[in-house]
């Protein structure tokens, strides 16, 4: 390929944290990836990388007779015309890929702007979001409809202990608004989501204003650290001045807390099954009756905005 390409840069990575810190410097057009990483649960974060970065890629399978990951991953089926290799396919093919790939046509990519948030504190409601698998693409639906003075934001999502860094990162590329890693002892402006993913702590909110974020170590709670229903549960006692969503995600993390939120007067929702990778913990919240309404991920952030003016 080097050679069919004078001038081509390549850039070789032996696991996701690699390939991901990678990505996110050098902003590459096309990337090959061997299927057995994209079957690991951090690939994720992977797709919502190479989505943001409008980044093309082919996986390479083993041989002819393996089964290719989107076969078994709703992750994957999700994403349209992927494309396999295998590692016994000639170089001409490889190139062939490439060649093809890298040529079509390019959405334009948007402009970094300066983030000027007023970070006025004269808000109506907080929003609190809740995700899993599924999750992260998910969230980048969600808050790039956001705008520059949006509510206060506060997300748990579930990844992997190494890629909460990169998840602010990512989100804060994109979104409007500025996503800073959820730390204790936050006060909650507008214009900023707070993001806590891969940490061992607990994150929640003071129960008086100014409300603040409130970090907290201790054990797994529904299966996790951080866990959502630790999030909704902090926010019970101002339940009438929170509006929560549970977005895709494996699991019941988050349905009791939401539970909690609503039959004290908070406003609920949660993903519709329709646009959900996974409908698992969306599915637990609707079926208690914690969230008032199921919402399609393209409505998302319009109705929890909407729901933060009332």
């Amino acid at each position: 390929m080097e050679a069919a390409y004078p001038g081509l840069q390549v850039l070789l990575a032996n696991n996701l944290m690699m390939a991901y810190n990678q990505a996110e410097a050098g902003q590459p057009s096309f990337a090959f990836v061997e299927d057995g990483f994209t079957k690991l649960p951090e690939f994720e974060m992977m797709l919502a990388l190479f989505s943001a970065l409008d980044v093309r890629w082919v996986s390479v399978m083993d041989s002819t007779a393996s089964t290719p990951a989107r076969s078994s991953s709703p992750l994957l089926n999700v994403g349209a015309g992927i494309f396999e290799l295998t590692k016994s396919d000639s170089p001409r093919q490889f190139v062939q890929y490439f060649d093809m790939m890298v040529k079509a046509p390019r959405r334009n990519m948007p402009a970094a702007s300066a983030k000027t948030s007023t970070g006025r504190d004269d808000f109506k409601k907080v929003i609190l979001i809740g995700s899993s698998t599924g999750g992260v693409e998910a969230l980048r639906n969600v808050l790039v409809g956001f705008p520059i003075n949006c509510p206060p934001t506060l997300i748990v999502q579930h990844t992997g202990k190494s890629f909460g860094s990169g998840l602010v990162s990512l989100l804060d590329r994109i979104c409007p608004a500025k996503v800073v890693t959820a730390d204790d002892n936050l006060t909650l402006q507008t214009g900023h989501v707070y993001v806590a993913a891969g940490q061992r702590r607990h994150m929640g909110v003071t129960q008086r204003k100014p409300y603040r974020t409130r970090m907290k170590e201790g054990p797994n709670i529904s299966g996790h650290t951080p866990s959502v229903d630790a999030l909704f549960s902090s926010a019970v006692p101002f339940a009438k001045d929170v509006v929560a969503a549970i977005l895709t995600g494996m699991g019941q993390d988050g349905a009791k807390g939401l539970l909690e939120l609503r039959k004290a007067g908070a406003t609920t929702f949660a993903q519709d099954e329709k646009t959900s990778v996974v409908y698992g913990m969306p599915r637990v919240a609707w079926e208690i009756g914690a969230a008032q309404k199921q919402v399609p991920l393209a409505r998302m952030a319009g109705t929890l905005l909407q729901a933060c003016k009332t």
